[in-house]
């Protein structure tokens, strides 16, 4: 199985990412590519055998520089498109809006509705099943560019109640978090880094 390094989508030049109303074509801001570039000098000698990005402007962009700064980069990196999954996120058979739920775990205190963070759940689980079916193809390791709730979701599903203020930790851009596969299954084994922001010199 593959070792999946999950990387969160760098900060957009627009203030307004997280208004749900406006046009998804953000791109990079100039501390967004710094950190992507400080990343991908940081990953340059990692061999991947496939980059995916989640179908979100910020991820490709954030995606292709990872691709480009690296020694030997991919030919075409492969789109992870989670709304081609969105009969699988039926609840009680009402199909809800993934996006404005994820929003609204990172937005809101840690009392949210209830049936939100049961519809969350569900969704983690999903999201999870999708990863470790990508991981189950390679052998090698796997380069995976989401937005940051979505890495957020992922990396909730591996941390325990004892961990409970990491659970609610916010996923910083370009973070750098790694699941690794064992006789006992998968681990996060690397959550949240940005040691990489250390770097002096980029690719």
């Amino acid at each position: 199985m593959a070792t999946i390094y999950l990387i969160s989508q760098g900060d957009a030049k627009s203030l307004d990412v997280y208004d749900l109303s406006a046009p998804s074509h953000h791109s990079l801001s100039n501390l967004g590519e710094l950190h992507a570039n400080m990343l991908a000098n940081s990953l340059r000698d990692t061999r991947f055998e496939m980059v995916y990005s989640c179908t979100s402007p910020l991820s490709i962009e954030t995606a292709g520089i990872l691709n480009r700064g690296r020694k030997k980069s991919i030919s075409v990196i492969k789109k992870l498109a989670l709304e081609d999954f969105k009969a699988d996120f039926d609840v009680n058979g009402e199909c809800f809006d993934l996006t404005l739920c994820i929003h609204t775990m990172m937005l809101q205190s840690r009392g949210f509705c209830s049936s939100i963070y049961t519809q969350l759940k569900i969704v983690e689980k999903r999201l999870f099943e999708i990863i470790e079916n990508i991981g189950m193809i390679y052998s090698g390791n796997v380069l995976i560019v989401l937005e940051s709730l979505m890495v957020k979701l992922l990396t909730n599903y591996f941390l325990t109640e004892q961990n409970s203020e990491t659970l609610w930790n916010t996923i910083r851009p370009v973070s750098l978090s790694i699941l690794h596969s064992d006789a006992k299954g998968r681990h996060l084994i690397l959550n949240n880094d940005i040691s990489h922001y250390q770097c002096q010199s980029v690719a």
